[in-house]
């Protein structure tokens, strides 16, 4: 008598989804994740930071980490400016009310992203950048261990898993699978563009008890020294001057 193997409904069903998964990872494209932000730590801690009855205001200067684009020697000085509301209102900060201070006093307003990410991709740094990407194959860290290695590093891991994992690390089987494909130019461009964006301070009111953290892009040879911030809330504005402290670890 011949006998015919019953597979189990659950088992058949596994099979399914990784040969499924399989057959997408073989096609995907290179998309990386978005970093979700969770806690740093109060920008109080900073040796310059301003510190009222309402909120504590920090700002920090990008120090490469010796993965990914330097973005100092790609022309930019990303400034990391932290916010830590304390009271019951709802203020707001507009990256283009902000002044970065340099020698002399002069003041430079922040690059718009755009602006910023057109100054990125002029430069030698990216050319070589992108260069090495391409024949070696991108991973987590040549993209994620840029802007997010001050944050994660500097503030106990504030994404999680570390700045290698933030941008380059898949989720799951697929997404493992899609990224340990070798980029294009236009992946690799695309990958710094959304890194820049994703970590670029945001004009959305902070909530109380929120402690938020983005960048804002200055030119390197501005000697930028401090940042002059204005708070909006409850249609008035208070204006700090922050000194731009070094990492703090």
């Amino acid at each position: 008598m011949k006998h015919t193997a019953i597979v189990p409904s659950v088992g058949r069903m596994a099979l399914s989804l990784v040969l499924l998964v399989c057959l997408l990872a073989s096609c995907a494209v290179y998309t990386p994740p978005r970093p979700q932000m969770t806690n740093v730590v109060n920008p109080a801690s900073l040796p310059g930071a301003v510190r009222t009855a309402e909120w504590d205001i920090g700002a920090m200067r990008y120090v490469w980490q010796g993965q990914g684009i330097n973005y100092n020697e790609a022309g930019l000085l990303p400034v990391l400016l932290l916010v830590n509301n304390h009271s019951g209102r709802y203020p707001v900060i507009y990256a283009e009310e902000c002044r970065g201070i340099g020698a002399g006093g002069a003041e430079y307003p922040p690059y718009a992203m755009e602006q910023a990410a057109e100054v990125v991709f002029a430069s030698t740094a990216y050319k070589k950048s992108a260069e090495a990407a391409i024949v070696g194959g991108l991973t987590g860290a040549a993209v994620g261990a840029g802007l997010g290695a001050l944050i994660g590093s500097g503030f106990n891991h504030g994404w999680g898993a570390g700045p290698g994992a933030l941008i380059g690390a898949g989720a799951g089987a697929l997404g493992g699978a899609a990224l340990s494909q070798r980029p294009s130019m236009e992946q690799y461009r695309a990958s710094l563009y959304q890194e820049m964006a994703t970590y670029a301070w945001r004009p959305a009111p902070i909530a109380p008890g929120a402690l938020v953290p983005g960048y804002l892009y200055f030119p390197i040879n501005a000697g930028i020294h401090s940042v002059r911030v204005v708070l909006r809330v409850d249609n008035q504005a208070q204006t700090f001057i922050v000194p731009v402290s070094n990492p703090a670890w």
